[in-house]
């Protein structure tokens, strides 16, 4: 039975969260239906329940037309389930399968999440897991924050490298030439009115991270927003990248708890993470 084309119902928790940034167009040069399914996938990782047509379409700004024969194609292939009772989809089990071959480590055995859960329990804010992407620090999973007053961070956000607190826990092991040049190579690429990255302003934020084995931002991307990033242990995906992890809220909240935050941050990397990849 195929699954209908029309949907009225929308997710209550939508009205309770604060937009810190929007999902955005897929990356420059990617087909447009490729990098529409991998956000489905990824708006699924993030509400961690089944979705109708129409909440799918709304929040990714998709057509809900061209929404639901995506979701269609992603059942016929096998990696979407329609439920027709209450006429929703959810990723198959086919999609849990895809990439375990990748990793032998904390993320296969299920060690760094666990750790974010406990992350995320512990102090209710959003947790975010990011890499680099180039000039970008790239948030490969987020846990959102549980509270009603909270900003709202989608899974594959992008934030600049050398204007981050997950970018300068990223950048701790780099060479400070690679920083320079990573500084260069921002300016460069830097659209119509972006201000000037300087690179000494950008070396001493590493250093200080670098010095207290994390780096506090108040509201240095987001007005009113406030992250802690601590760097996590060499070998955690199997390919030796750098990986962060943050803790992001409410500014003025994280700011009055960061002493506890970069606690429990280093005491549970510690207990989760500090044993070889092959345990």
């Amino acid at each position: 039975m195929k699954p209908p084309r029309r949907d009225v119902n929308k997710s209550p928790e939508d009205d309770q969260v604060t937009q810190a940034t929007s999902y955005g167009p897929p990356a420059m040069g990617s087909v447009k239906s490729a990098g529409r399914v991998l956000r489905i996938l990824e708006f699924f990782d993030e509400i961690q329940r089944e979705a109708r047509v129409s909440e799918i379409a709304e929040r990714l700004s998709f057509p809900q037309s061209s929404t639901s024969i995506l979701l269609n194609c992603l059942v016929d292939l096998g990696y979407m389930d329609y439920l027709p009772e209450s006429r929703c989809f959810l990723p198959s089990p086919r999609v849990t399968l895809l990439g375990t071959w990748l990793d032998k480590g904390p993320i296969r055995n299920g060690s760094l999440i666990r750790m974010l859960e406990e992350i995320s329990h512990k102090t209710g804010d959003t947790v975010i897991v990011a890499a680099r992407n180039g000039i970008f620090s790239q948030y490969i999973h987020v846990l959102q924050a549980r509270s009603a007053m909270r900003f709202h961070i989608p899974h594959g956000t992008r934030r600049l490298v050398v204007r981050s607190a997950t970018g300068f826990a990223l950048l701790t092991k780099c060479p400070d030439s690679d920083i320079r040049a990573l500084c260069t190579r921002t300016n460069a690429e830097a659209p119509a009115g972006q201000a000037r990255v300087e690179f000494d302003h950008v070396l001493e934020s590493v250093r200080q991270t670098r010095r207290d084995g994390y780096y506090f931002s108040p509201g240095l991307v987001t007005a009113g927003a406030g992250s802690i990033a601590v760097p996590l242990p060499d070998g955690i995906d199997g390919r030796d990248r750098a990986i962060t992890v943050a803790v992001a809220g409410i500014l003025d909240d994280i700011a009055r708890r960061k002493d506890s935050i970069v606690t429990s941050l280093r005491e549970l990397t510690a207990r989760y993470l500090t044993r070889a990849p092959s345990s």
